[in-house]
């Protein structure tokens, strides 16, 4: 078994549906990180609101979230 990192991004729309995406598979947690730090940086540049600590409940655009996953070796 080994362990891969999934970036989930969760995009809300203005009527409160959220829809979710894989936004990457990595092996490294730190390489998940910072592939979220840099799409959470090309939003706010867009102008979007990124859900964080500081973001009201529920009046967010679009959040990032890494979950780490086992998977099996292959042969």
């Amino acid at each position: 078994m080994m362990t891969v990192y999934v970036l989930i991004r969760e995009d809300q729309n203005e009527h409160g549906f959220v829809d979710t995406s894989v936004a990457g598979v990595f092996l490294q947690q730190h390489a998940a990180a910072r592939h979220a730090e840099a799409e959470r940086q090309r939003a706010r540049s867009q102008g979007l609101v990124i859900e964080d600590d500081d973001s009201p409940d529920g009046e967010w655009q679009v959040s990032w979230t890494i979950e780490a996953q086992a998977v099996a070796d292959l042969p």
